[in-house]
């Protein structure tokens, strides 16, 4: 469902809500919606719009979303607002309809883990933080599996800055997230970079 006025929040608020659901939380899921630029949905308990904003749609991250079949519970659901119209070719490559991933939503996504797996004291690896594509993969309903309610979501991404060849968005977004953590081990600063800095590592 829709949400029409999502609540923004910054890197502090997220670690805030991460540690009042310390201990709670055993799993990430990455998706995205499938929708528009703009468009929040009241199933993932963070969305994150195209310039990297994110908005809060959950009172807290216990909440039970329907992000993820058969994986809600003890679970959050973080979410990029994009691939309205996306296809995969007969290569397994995404093929967009102007709804792409961007480098900024990317790059949000993966500090967001970062953060999250910080306060919750959760390893960046694949046991906990997985994308859709992966979790489909493993439960029968990913491409080849010939299942009607095939999902993919985060199947492939761009390596950019690095490159733009495609590669595993979970490998991506894991990699990138502990980039990101090591950044948070150095500075000793709680606060990872916002959406005008993450504009600058993207560059």
């Amino acid at each position: 469902m829709l949400v029409s006025n999502p609540r923004r929040i910054y890197h502090r608020e997220l670690q805030i809500l991460a540690r009042k659901a310390k201990g709670r939380i055993k799993h990430i899921y990455l998706h995205w919606t499938a929708g528009r630029y703009g468009q929040a949905f009241d199933d993932y308990h963070l969305n994150i719009d195209e310039r990297g904003e994110i908005y809060q749609t959950c009172n807290s991250l216990i909440d039970l979303k329907a992000h993820t079949w058969k994986r809600n519970t003890a679970a959050v659901g973080i979410t990029l607002c994009c691939a309205y119209g996306a296809v995969l070719n007969s290569r397994w490559q995404p093929v967009y309809n102007g709804y792409e991933p961007t480098e900024l939503q990317i790059a949000q996504m993966a500090a967001v883990v970062a953060i999250l797996c910080h306060e919750l004291e959760l390893e960046i690896s694949f046991s906990t933080v997985k994308t859709h594509a992966e979790v489909a993969f493993l439960d029968g309903y990913g491409p080849g599996q010939d299942d009607p309610d095939l999902r993919w979501d985060l199947l492939a991404l761009s390596g950019l800055p690095v490159t733009k060849n495609l590669r595993p968005g979970g490998y991506l977004l894991r990699e990138k997230a502990l980039e990101y953590s090591k950044l948070f081990e150095h500075s000793k600063v709680l606060e990872l970079p916002q959406p005008q800095e993450l504009e600058l590592l993207a560059a």
